[in-house]
């Protein structure tokens, strides 16, 4: 009973009706703590942060399509997530301020536009900011980050290089990554990627992709690795438990659709034949060779479409949220059969370099029934779209979900930190010939 209660003479209805709201929340609160405690222990999860394989493995894609232990979050997890991609910018010398990779320029016609000084020039540190001023209020879970992690070319160097003996390209992980996101909110909260067509190298398949894999597991290896790196492959699979609901994310490599034959878009093939040569090789993964490279990719699709299917039919999750570099226009037709039988909730992609947020039933959705997200505008590269000095544009932001049992909240936040769009999601059914095991 309170202290008010308590210390009155006589019981009045008030004062009962308050002490029984006080019972009330308290048994709720018990009950939903024994509630959690009884799912956590009902499952093999890790509390509250991601694990990743105990070891990176002889080749950096052995853990492809593995599904990572079962993440429980403890009972004051915020139920936020953010979003970012292509975000990591370029530093051409060490003394100069890290900028966005210039795609607006007239080497790039059809991407010119005039230059916005203020923002084109700082818009990776712009977004950073955003990030860190709302993440000190929403604290959230954990990042999900779609790929084209540093332009132009991904991590530099070749891939097959050990990190772990030669050392991390720490010119790039630690400036561009660890030293840009930090602060109250965002200190020790994971990131859970995948790799976009720059990580591969954009007009070569031969950057040191592999590198961005193996630094999940780097952390000790410098002072400056945080632990918070989270892509144990080209694709993967986690469940995340909440107190009642849960969520299955799944990560997958969409790069094939940055591959053609390699004399074809010869500035944006990661199979070039005029930036690959005939010696080109990635010896330990793969693309073996140039002749090789785009039925590599071809065939990496085709399995993960399969792993794919076979996986959304087996899940039992309240969500199911996919994550991918490519947006849904890229095969809009196969990501909405694929959405329509298993039910998929959320798509969540990057590539195009600017914010959008579509709900499942918008009129300009070309996928009715899925909603989906493009977080393209992290600023590692200038926006498609023109910015406005203060931010109220779709050039450069980050997004947030807030996630539960019954809906997630999606909301659109600018460099200049404005709200831009919210959308509802609900959950979809999956079609009902569908066998959930």
């Amino acid at each position: 009973m309170s202290a008010s209660c308590k210390s009155s003479r006589s019981l009045d209805l008030g004062c009962l009706l308050r002490c029984r709201t006080i019972l009330a929340a308290t048994l709720l609160s018990t009950r939903l703590a024994q509630t959690f405690a009884a799912s956590s222990s009902a499952h093999d999860c890790s509390q509250g942060r991601f694990e990743a394989p105990s070891k990176p493995g002889a080749v950096a894609t052995e853990h492809n399509g593995k599904a990572l232990r079962d993440v429980c979050m403890l009972e004051n997890a915020s139920r936020h997530i953010f979003i970012i991609g292509d975000w990591g910018g370029v530093r051409y010398e060490e003394n100069m301020n890290i900028m966005p990779a210039d795609h607006r320029s007239h080497l790039f016609p059809s991407h010119h536009r005039d230059f916005v000084d203020a923002v084109d020039d700082c818009a990776q540190q712009r977004v950073a900011g955003q990030m860190q001023s709302w993440a000190a209020v929403l604290r959230p879970d954990y990042v999900l980050n779609v790929g084209d992690n540093f332009y132009w070319g991904g991590v530099n160097g070749q891939c097959g290089r050990n990190p772990f003996e030669e050392g991390f390209q720490w010119s790039q992980w630690g400036p561009i990554f660890e030293d840009m996101y930090k602060g109250p909110g965002l200190d020790g909260v994971q990131w859970l990627g995948i790799l976009g067509n720059h990580d591969y190298g954009g007009f070569v398949f031969t950057s040191a992709w592999d590198e961005t894999l193996r630094y999940t597991w780097g952390f000790g290896t410098n002072r400056l690795h945080t632990g918070r790196w989270l892509t144990p492959a080209q694709y993967w699979q986690v469940k995340v438990w909440y107190t009642d609901f849960s969520i299955d994310y799944y990560f997958v490599d969409t790069n094939v659709y940055n591959t053609w034959d390699s004399d074809q878009q010869l500035n944006h093939n990661i199979c070039s034949s005029l930036h690959n040569t005939n010696t080109s090789e990635c010896e330990q993964t793969g693309p073996t060779s140039l002749a090789n490279c785009r039925d590599w990719f071809s065939q990496l699709w085709a399995t993960e479409r399969s792993w794919l299917k076979s996986r959304l039919s087996k899940s039992t999750s309240d969500w199911q949220i996919l994550v991918s570099h490519f947006p849904p226009e890229y095969d809009a037709k196969f990501w909405r059969s694929l959405a329509d039988e298993y039910g998929i909730d959320l798509m969540i992609s990057g590539h195009r370099h600017y914010q959008q947020l579509m709900g499942a039933w918008d009129s300009e959705n070309m996928v009715p029934g899925l909603a989906w997200i493009i977080s393209g505008g992290g600023g590692g590269i200038t926006s498609d779209k023109v910015p406005e000095k203060y931010g109220q544009d779709d050039a450069y932001g980050f997004m947030d979900l807030e996630v539960s049992k019954t809906k997630i909240l999606a909301t659109a936040v600018s460099h200049g930190g404005h709200v831009r769009k919210k959308a509802e999601i609900v959950p979809r059914p999956a079609r009902e010939n569908v066998q959930v095991v």
